[in-house]
C-alpha cells in the first residue's frame, strides 16, 4: 500500500477542521451567544476579530499540534553481528521483545509484527492506523511495515524495537472512538496466515 504523506495527512486534517467549522456554524443558537461573547471581547480589548478565532482555535486544541511536521529519516544502522548485540534496552511493561519479521526498506530496520484491537467492523482504513500511530507514537512513515485488517482487529509492522515512550504514548491512543491496545502479535494469526485479499503489500 501506499502510505499517506505528511502533506495528505494534513490536508485531511484541515478538511475535518474546516467541518467542525461549518458543523458549528449551523447551529445558530450557540453561534449567537458566543457572537456576543467575541464581541464584548473585541470591544472592550481593541483586539481584531480575526486574532480571537485563531487565539480560540489555539485554546480548543491545547498542547496538540494540528498539523505533522515531515521529520528527516534516521541513517540506515549497521545490522550487528550474532554475539555482540549485548543487553537491550528495557522495553516497559508490555514483556519480552515481539518477534522480528522483516526489515523496512527505506531504513532497514528490523521490524516485529503488533496487533490492534481495531479491524474491518470498526471501520478502520490503513492510513486511519499510520495516521493514528504516527501522530501519538512519534513515528515516521519508514518505521511502518504491512498492515493487514482483519474483521475485529489488525496486524501491523513497527520497529522491533520501540521505546518505552511510545508504548506510553500509545497506551491511550484511539481509531473510530476504540482503544487500540497495541501488543505484540503472539498467536498463529500473522501475514502469512492471511488470505491474500487481506494483506496490504509493504510501501515501496
Amino acid at each position: 500500500m501506499n502510505l499517506p504523506s505528511v502533506d495528505e495527512v494534513n490536508a485531511t486534517r484541515l478538511s475535518r477542521f474546516d467541518d467542525g467549522i461549518t458543523a458549528a456554524l449551523a447551529d445558530t443558537g450557540k453561534v449567537g451567544f458566543f457572537r456576543d461573547v467575541v464581541a464584548h471581547y473585541v470591544k472592550e480589548y481593541d483586539v481584531p476579530e480575526i486574532d480571537v478565532a485563531a487565539a480560540l482555535a489555539t485554546v480548543m486544541h491545547g498542547e496538540q499540534p494540528l498539523l505533522l511536521e515531515e521529520q528527516p529519516e534516521p541513517p540506515r544502522r549497521q545490522r550487528p553481528e550474532r554475539g555482540e548485540r549485548g543487553d537491550r534496552p528495557e522495553r516497559g511493561d508490555r514483556g519480552d521483545r515481539p518477534r522480528e519479521s522483516g526489515r523496512s526498506r527505506s531504513t532497514d530496520q528490523p521490524l516485529a509484527t503488533y496487533r490492534i484491537s481495531v479491524g474491518r467492523r470498526h471501520k478502520v482504513e490503513p492510513r486511519q492506523i499510520v495516521g493514528a500511530i504516527a501522530n501519538e507514537g512519534g513515528l515516521r512513515r519508514g518505521d511502518f511495515g504491512n498492515i493487514s485488517i482483519r474483521p475485529d482487529f489488525s496486524l501491523v509492522e513497527l520497529p522491533a524495537d520501540l521505546a518505552p515512550e511510545t508504548w506510553a504514548a500509545l497506551e491511550n491512543t484511539r481509531i473510530s472512538g476504540k482503544l487500540i491496545e497495541l501488543q505484540a502479535d503472539r498467536g498463529p494469526s500473522s501475514f502469512r496466515s492471511a488470505p491474500a485479499k487481506e494483506r496490504k503489500p509493504r510501501h515501496k
